[in-house]
């Protein structure tokens, strides 16, 4: 799998190259992309304080470790992207590509997504429960299938015939694009409203 980040402004590539050189306790930055994405749009203002700094990024007492003295600068420039592209209703998730199937690689950018869901649980899970036939209850719909279909348990089963799998396939080509559409409607609902 590759990252496809090669036409990404230096800033991105650069917060990249940090990520990568933390190790497997890092995120990647399609992960990264989707955190700060859920800190943007979340239901509530988060604060800093709440995420900031990493635990795979500080010592034992909440101080940066070596390498990663630009770090808190890139994230806090990317998250300020976001939130520009969320405003004019253009934001563009920053998703890996699958080398062998060009597919682009949406599950782990919800992975980041979800993580910084669990900073407000209660209020995420409140606007997951929402059924409603407006704004919110159509950003709650499309959020609960991207965390579902982010799932490789969760496909159809062994009884399961073409028309079920003709869904199941369209809705996961489909969710890059959906998923952009629910943080834009997710950000209008909790920050311009």
């Amino acid at each position: 799998m590759t990252s496809e980040y090669s036409e990404l402004p230096d800033s991105l590539l650069r917060l990249d190259d940090v990520l990568i050189a933390g190790g497997d306790e890092s995120m990647l930055l399609t992960e990264l992309d989707g955190f700060l994405c859920a800190v943007a749009v979340s239901p509530n203002p988060v604060a800093k304080s709440d995420y900031w700094p990493f635990e795979w990024a500080a010592d034992e007492r909440g101080v940066l470790r070596p390498g990663y003295e630009d770090l808190e600068a890139l994230v806090d420039a990317r998250l300020s992207e976001i939130e520009q592209e969320l405003a004019a209703g253009e934001y563009g998730p920053l998703y890996e590509v699958d080398d062998d199937t060009n597919e682009i690689v949406w599950q782990a950018w919800v992975s980041g997504f979800q993580q910084a869901m669990l900073l407000q649980f209660d209020a995420w899970d409140d606007l997951l429960r929402d059924t409603g036939g407006d704004a919110r209850g159509e950003a709650a719909m499309g959020l609960a299938t991207a965390l579902m279909l982010s799932d490789p348990t969760n496909v159809p089963d062994d009884t399961a015939g073409d028309d079920d799998w003709s869904q199941y396939d369209n809705a996961m080509e489909a969710m890059p694009e959906v998923i952009a559409q629910v943080a834009v409607l997710l950000y209008r609902l909790h920050r311009q409203s």
